[in-house]
C-alpha cells in the first residue's frame, strides 16, 4: 500500500487513541499460559504481532511461524523450553537472520534442549521441551533485553528458580524493569542487587490487568506536534505513571519546544516556542532504542550536530534500522555518518524537501517515525504503509483524524 500523506493546514489539533502496549499485552500472554489458573488481559493489544502470539499459544501446531516478530520468537524459545513436547520455531528471512544464539546457550545453561536447524546461532531452531530444574545463568545483557526477559518470565516455573548474572551494560533495562514490574503485580517475588537477578521458585497469581495505552506510538504525535506550525493534542489514557521506559519521551521532547499537561484519563501536548533554542542534540538511547527513528527526522529537519548513541541494537530489529535511516535521510539532505560501533551522528547539511517515496523495510517504526515530515512539505509518500500494523494498526486513520491527508496511491 502506497500511500500519499499531507495536512492542507500544519496546525494540529485534536485527540488520539493510542494503541495498547504490545511490549505489556506480549509478557501478559506469555504469564496468562504459565499461570495455574486463567485471569483477564483487559484492553489487549491488537497489534499484529500480539494476534500472532494469541494465535500460536491458542494452536497446537508442530511447526510454529513468529513472522518477524522478534519479541514473539525470543518469548517462545523460553516458553517452549519448559512445555513438553516438541516445537520447530521459525521465522521470515529476515528473522533467519537475528541472533538467537545468547539465549540458546543460557537456556541450555539449565538443561534445555535446543537445536539449530540452519545456521548456528540464528533460526529456525528445534526445541524438545521438557521440565527444567532452573539455577544461575551468566549472560551478556548488552545485546536484547528480550533475551533476559525471556529468561525472566520462565523462572518461577523452574524447581529451583533462576538467577541471571548480567554481564556488561544492561540493554533497554526500562524493559527488564518493566517485566519485573508485571511478574511482581502477578504475584512474583525477586530481588535485583547489582547485576544479579534472582527469581525464586513460586506460581504467577490469577489478577486481571488493564494494559496501558503505548508510549512508543505516543513518541510520533509528540514529533509532530514539534514539526507542527502550532499544536494542541490530547493522547488518550497516557499516564505520568507509566512501568514503560519509553515515557522518557515527554522529557526528551521538552527540548523540542513540546509541553506536558497531565490530565485525569491522557496527556495534552502544546508547542511552545523555547526562549533558547539550542544547538545541539545528544542523547545516549541505550535504555530507549525504539526512540531513536522518532527523533531522526526532527533533528535533521532542525539541522542540529547531533550524535545518537547507544544505537548497537538497531542493527538486529526488524531491518538494520541505522542503514534503512541512512538511506532515507540523505532524500532530504542530510547525512547520517558512523561515529564509532555504538554511535552515528547526524551532519547538518541542506535539509530540503523530497519527491521520492519513503521505504519501510518491513518495518512499523520507517512508516510512523517520516510520517511527520509531511507537515513540512506539500505531501510524503510512503511505500508499504501497511507495516504500521505490526504495532498501531489504525495510525492513519489517528492521524486524519487530526487534520492529516491520507491518499492511497495506484
Amino acid at each position: 500500500m502506497k500511500l500519499k500523506i499531507s495536512h492542507p493546514t500544519k496546525f494540529l489539533f485534536g485527540k488520539v487513541d493510542l494503541p495498547p502496549s504490545k511490549s505489556i499485552s506480549n509478557r501478559l500472554l506469555i504469564i496468562q499460559q504459565l499461570c495455574d489458573q486463567p485471569f483477564e488481559i483487559i484492553n489487549r493489544s491488537n497489534a499484529r504481532d500480539t494476534e500472532l502470539l494469541v494465535d500460536i499459544l491458542a494452536s497446537d501446531r508442530n511447526v510454529i511461524d513468529a513472522e518477524d516478530a522478534g519479541t514473539t520468537f525470543r518469548f517462545l524459545t523460553a516458553f517452549y523450553a519448559l512445555q513438553e513436547g516438541e516445537k520447530i520455531l521459525t521465522g521470515s528471512s529476515r528473522m533467519k537472520e537475528r541472533p538467537i544464539k545468547v539465549l540458546v546457550d543460557a537456556l541450555r545453561e539449565i538443561g534445555a534442549d535446543i537445536a539449530y536447524l540452519d545456521q548456528d546461532g540464528f533460526p529456525p531452531i528445534a526445541i524438545r521441551g521438557k521440565k527444567m530444574k532452573g539455577g544461575e545463568i551468566t549472560i551478556d545483557g548488552s545485546i536484547s533485553s528480550q533475551y533476559i526477559s525471556a529468561l525472566l518470565l520462565i523462572a518461577p516455573r523452574l524447581d529451583l528458580g533462576l538467577t541471571l548474572q548480567l554481564k556488561g551494560e544492561i540493554a533497554s533495562k526500562p524493559y527488564i524493569q518493566m517485566t519485573l514490574e508485571l511478574m511482581k503485580r502477578m504475584g512474583i517475588s525477586y530481588l535485583w542487587k547489582g547485576n544479579i537477578i534472582t527469581v525464586p521458585s513460586q506460581k504467577y497469581k490469577p489478577l486481571s490487568v488493564i494494559v496501558e495505552p503505548d508510549w512508543s506510538a505516543a513518541s510520533y504525535f509528540f514529533q509532530m506536534a514539534a514539526l507542527a506550525s502550532s499544536s494542541e493534542l490530547t493522547l488518550n489514557g497516557l499516564n505520568k505513571e507509566s512501568i514503560q521506559g519509553d515515557s522518557i519521551v515527554a522529557n526528551l521532547f521538552e527540548q523540542f519546544g513540546v509541553k506536558v499537561s497531565y490530565l485525569k484519563k491522557g496527556i495534552k501536548l502544546r508547542k511552545e516556542i523555547p526562549d533558547n533554542p539550542y544547538q545541539q542534540f545528544d542523547y545516549n538511547f541505550f535504555e530507549c532504542p525504539d526512540l531513536v527513528q522518532t527523533f531522526v527526522p526532527i533533528v535533521a529537519q532542525r539541522q542540529l550536530p547531533t550524535i545518537f548513541s547507544g544505537i548497537k541494537s538497531l542493527k538486529i530489529k526488524e531491518t538494520d534500522r541505522v542503514e534503512a535511516l541512512k538511506i532515507e535521510i540523505a532524500k532530504f539532505g542530510i547525512d547520517l555518518l558512523p561515529f564509532d560501533e555504538e554511535s552515528f551522528e547526524l551532519k547538518s547539511q541542506d535539509f530540503h524537501s523530497t519527491d521520492l517515496p519513503i521505504e519501510t523495510y518491513g518495518d512499523h517504526r520507517m512508516a510512523m517515525s517520516f510520517a511527520g515530515l509531511s507537515l513540512k512539505q506539500n505531501f510524503l509518500v510512503i511505500n508499504n504503509a501497511e507495516v504500521v500494523n505490526k504495532s498501531f494498526p489504525k495510525f492513519w486513520e489517528a492521524l486524519d483524524k487530526i487534520g492529516f491527508k491520507i491518499e492511497e496511491l495506484a
